[in-house]
């Protein structure tokens, strides 16, 4: 073989080598998270949601790792709902928390589910996570005169 011949089979190869690790670092199982910001006090609800990229996203919950001290959250577990068969591999869940003063600080949870996926000798599932940070703010309530 030729030394053109030889280039060609090793850009091949790279470029087979490189396809498969984009693949393998495409994670299975994808959260978000989204937190209004709010005025004054009182309620704050966050949305959840995640999706299985590959397979079935058959279960999921998220488990609330770190408040801030001005809001707290009034579970610190939920259960996400599972979309219909059509949006088989998404979930959502919404997160209520209560905000007793102003301020600004990071809310982390653990996003969890399990996927299963069709292989050679049937069905197979396999847990999945993903940690997940938002940003809250509460700004103070304008005073009435």
């Amino acid at each position: 073989m030729n030394a053109a011949g030889q280039c060609w089979l090793l850009a091949l190869g790279l470029g087979l080598s490189f396809a498969s690790r984009a693949d393998a670092e495409k994670p299975a199982f994808q959260a978000s998270l989204s937190c209004p910001p709010v005025t004054g006090p009182g309620r704050i609800v966050c949305e959840l949601s995640a999706r299985a990229t590959e397979g079935t996203l058959v279960w999921s919950d998220a488990l609330v790792v770190r408040a801030p001290a001005f809001a707290r959250p009034l579970r610190s577990r939920f259960v996400a709902q599972l979309g219909s068969a059509a949006t088989s591999g998404a979930a959502s869940a919404k997160l209520a928390l209560v905000a007793v003063e102003a301020g600004e600080g990071k809310l982390e949870l653990l996003a969890r589910g399990v996927i299963c996926r069709e292989g050679p000798a049937g069905e197979w599932c396999a847990p999945v996570r993903a940690p997940l940070t938002v940003e809250l703010r509460v700004t103070a309530s304008a005073k009435s005169p």
